[in-house]
């Protein structure tokens, strides 16, 4: 089913979702609006829900209770596969998702099953951009756990799917990949991708997010901008984060601007550098 009008600048409508594991609640009234083009922040301690919430905007989780609608979709109403065409989902885990006998094979799974033409083409241009090139004749099972993040991450954006949901993308990665995540948020962003960062990385959500969602015990605690809850001490407390280095830095120094990467601290610390007499 598929609703037009209001929905239509919104990437993701959310209303009432309750979800439950046996007996245990673990999403509870949860009202969300995340729009087109939007990079939001999920946040929150382990088990506070995030990735129950990530699974039912893909649809592989069903409410017990309430309504998601993804891209004018209702995900209750609709398979998993085909909201995978739409909404892009690297787990915690990449050996989860991944399967075939070659990086190729992989990253063209998807392509293949959508029945999607030049294949070949997409494929390499893929691993071209994605450093993986020369590993396509390889099982992504002999790779680094970096190389198989990246090999899942090629998997999903070779569909160009309009919403990404990221789950904890930095775990295990060197910083030669570190560094090309980065990049490629960057650009993601700049095609105008709605992308959702779940992660304890503060670093990566503080430089790629302009919004923050955080949950605790399955609720809504925070939704709103990434300043006033990076300069709330209290919340950041209550969920069991901490400052990110650079506003640590900012803070130790008495900076007055809210910076989000190095580049931006540089700039600052130029124009409040005070001539030597």
């Amino acid at each position: 089913m598929i609703f037009w009008g209001i929905y239509m600048k919104k990437a993701i409508v959310i209303n009432n979702l309750w979800s439950k594991y046996d007996e245990n609640w673990v999403l509870k009234n949860i009202y969300l609006k995340i729009y087109r083009g939007e990079s939001v922040g999920l946040v929150g301690p382990t088990g506070s829900g995030k990735t129950t919430l990530a699974k039912h905007i893909l649809g592989l989780l069903k409410p017990i209770k309430g309504r998601v609608i993804v891209d004018g979709i209702d995900v209750s109403k609709t398979s998993a596969s085909k909201m995978a065409r739409i909404v892009g989902y690297l787990f915690q885990n990449p050996s989860h998702q991944i399967f075939s006998e070659t990086v190729y094979d992989e990253i063209a799974f998807g392509l293949k099953n959508f029945g999607i033409k030049n294949i070949d083409e997409r494929v390499r241009s893929m691993a071209e951009t994605m450093g993986l090139i020369d590993k396509l004749e390889e099982s992504p099972f002999n790779l680094s756990i970096g190389e198989r993040e990246r090999v899942a991450i090629a998997s999903i954006l070779v569909l160009d799917p309009k919403i990404l949901i990221l789950d904890e993308p930095t775990i295990g990665q060197d910083y030669k990949n570190y560094i090309l995540l980065k990049f490629l948020l960057n650009r993601l962003r700049e095609r105008g991708k709605t992308i959702i960062l779940i992660s304890h990385d503060m670093e990566l959500i503080l430089e790629h997010c302009d919004r923050i969602i955080a949950l605790k015990n399955g609720e809504i605690l925070y939704d709103g901008d990434i300043k006033i809850f990076f300069n709330n001490a209290f919340l950041l407390k209550n969920l069991n984060l901490d400052l990110p280095p650079l506003l640590k830095f900012s803070k130790k120094y008495g900076l007055n601007k809210f910076v989000r990467n190095i580049d931006e601290l540089i700039k600052v610390l130029k124009n409040e550098a005070r001539p030597i007499c």
